[in-house]
């Protein structure tokens, strides 16, 4: 019973398309070729009929039209001149005939504008007043001079902390080599302290120092070293002997004695001086 039943509900639903069909007509124009071309038969074809009746057109225009009224009311401009195009669907040619008529119309319509004597050019003098206060606009000034300050002060934090963190980096590899060395430094001085014991687990290619004669080349390089600026003018003028700790003590100076006398400071004490009398104080005050 369910296929007979499916059946028959596509039997209906084929004559509900066939009837919807039946109902809208489609006319010619809104059909392909390949549309039209049809074997069976079965396509209604309908012709919209299209009706330009310009008697009538031009009839109804004038009944409406604003008649005994000045130009000024109406601005009203047709141009000389129709468009002809040859080819309607090149672009560049139907701009430039749409553009040709609209610059006529406008000389047109401004020396009709001009023959009415009605103002339509700014004065040379006109002041046209913002529609915001100097007060408005001035905060707008200052609320975009801070949206950029903030911008700004955004960007040069974000730099320092860039350079913060560069720092802290250069910083901590800067530490850390220097831990690396110091700790390298440390094992060639213990290693140097057990090879001076006599470690027999010393190795001489760990360590790059010579313990005997190892100033030898420094030795050698002062030797070579030529004459300096002193020693030239020493050899050319002379040398007047050396400046520095003359007057210092020697072992010699300390040693001697000669010049020393117990006895200088064993004198008798004469007592305190006496006050000359009245006239020499006297005398001495007229000397003076």
């Amino acid at each position: 019973m369910s296929a007979v039943e499916d059946k028959h509900a596509e039997e209906i639903i084929n004559m509900e398309e066939e009837k919807n069909i039946s109902q809208d007509p489609i006319s010619l124009e809104e059909l392909d070729a390949s549309d039209i071309d049809d074997e069976d038969g079965d396509l209604i074809l309908e012709q919209k009929v299209t009706i330009n009746n310009e008697v009538a057109m031009k009839r109804i225009t004038e009944e409406f039209k604003l008649k005994d009224l000045p130009w000024i009311e109406i601005m009203s401009v047709t141009s000389s001149e129709p468009i002809e195009l040859e080819d309607v669907h090149d672009d560049l040619k139907r701009e430039l005939a749409f553009y040709q008529q609209a610059l006529e119309a406008a000389k047109i319509g401004r020396e009709k504008v001009k023959a009415a004597g009605v103002p339509f050019s700014r004065p040379d003098d006109f002041f046209a007043e913002m529609v915001k206060s100097d007060e408005h606009m001035e905060k707008i000034r200052q609320r975009l001079l801070d949206e950029t300050a903030a911008v700004k002060a955004s960007e040069d934090a974000k730099r320092q902390r860039e350079l913060k963190k560069f720092g802290k980096k250069v910083q901590v590899e800067k530490l850390q080599e220097r831990q690396k060395k110091k700790s390298e430094d440390m094992e060639k001085i213990k290693m140097l302290k057990r090879k001076r014991k006599g470690a027999e687990d010393f190795s001489t290619d760990d360590f790059d120092i010579e313990l005997d004669g190892g100033n030898d080349d420094k030795s050698n390089k002062k030797g070579k070293r030529g004459l300096s600026n002193r020693d030239k003018k020493n050899s050319k003028y002379g040398f007047g002997g050396k400046k520095r700790y003359a007057k210092s003590n020697t072992a010699e100076s300390s040693a001697d004695v000669g010049g020393f006398n117990p006895q200088k400071n064993k004198a008798p004490f004469k007592g305190q001086a006496k006050r000359p009398g009245k006239a020499k104080r006297a005398a001495n005050r007229g000397r003076k």
